[in-house]
């Protein structure tokens, strides 16, 4: 029979044993990061807990974490076993036999990871893992299932055994960018709805995706850079910095000797300047 568990982000449900306590959940919970390398991580790394469908937590779950802080599954293997295979997970290979951090309980990974693989791949990823549930936001059928089940639970070890190439990278990376355009768009109603006022959805997305490539043409792709460039593309429109008027920006762009986050700071004092020039000459 399978038994249900929540795999949860602590880094992102702030004070996540105390929430587990309130909510009744009175069995043990398993952070993943126990007996490994990241051992010192423990309080924001990811943890795995049973769950009980319509409990307290199940609803919680459904209401304020499915979308970004967790994924459901089921299995109807030992809870050891489970949590087995769960931590050997937590990180990857990448080019260079570089190791780094995997969130696959991350729902918008999870899904960009698992669900485009033929079935024999991704049932060997999820060893004993019967089914994944996501929210419909993320997966329109609502969950991946494992199709050839009795698969063996991978180790942890020191030296990740998953490995993943440049291409997945770059596929998993949208999980960042749909992230960071949600992040712009909610931003950019709150303090420049004018950017975005009679745009739909999809446009929106599209003006999210325009802000990030500019920032990225730039060297800024880090979120609190692309949050800051996005006041200079929602003010000076959608072509700065390589408007006819934008030579001045540009200047300060192409200055030498100037760190990345200075140029940042030079660009904001330049806009307010001008903003504060134009609000002059129209009283």
């Amino acid at each position: 029979m399978n038994q249900a568990y929540l795999l949860l982000d602590a880094a992102q449900i702030a004070n996540l044993p105390i929430r587990l306590f309130e909510l009744g959940c009175n069995t043990v919970f398993h952070p993943l990061y126990q007996q490994t390398a990241y051992h010192a991580l423990d309080a924001v790394g990811p943890v795995l807990v049973p769950v009980l469908p319509n409990s307290p937590l199940a609803r919680t779950f459904i209401q304020e974490w499915s979308e970004t802080a967790g994924i459901w599954l089921e299995s109807e293997a030992d809870e050891a076993v489970l949590l087995v295979h769960l931590r050997s997970l937590i990180h990857a290979r990448v080019e260079g036999d570089v190791t780094v951090f995997f969130r696959y309980y991350d729902p918008r990974i999870t899904h960009l990871w698992l669900a485009d693989l033929l079935p024999t791949e991704r049932d060997g990823l999820m060893g004993p893992i019967r089914l994944i549930m996501l929210p419909e936001s993320v997966d329109r059928s609502g969950f991946i299932r494992q199709e050839n089940p009795e698969q063996a639970a991978a180790q942890y070890a020191d030296k990740p055994w998953l490995y993943l190439s440049a291409q997945q990278l770059d596929h998993l990376n949208q999980a960042k960018r749909q992230c960071l355009a949600r992040r712009l768009i909610e931003h950019s109603q709150q303090h420049f709805p004018q950017s975005l006022q009679g745009l739909d959805h999809a446009a929106q997305q599209q003006w999210a995706a325009s802000c990030q490539r500019s920032a990225e043409r730039q060297g800024y792709g880090a979120a609190d850079e692309v949050m800051c460039w996005a006041k200079f593309h929602a003010v000076l429109g959608e072509d700065f910095p390589c408007a006819p008027g934008h030579g001045v920006y540009r200047q300060i762009l192409a200055e030498a000797g100037v760190l990345p986050e200075q140029r940042l700071e030079n660009l904001n004092a330049e806009l307010t300047r001008q903003l504060l020039t134009d609000k002059e000459f129209s009283v």
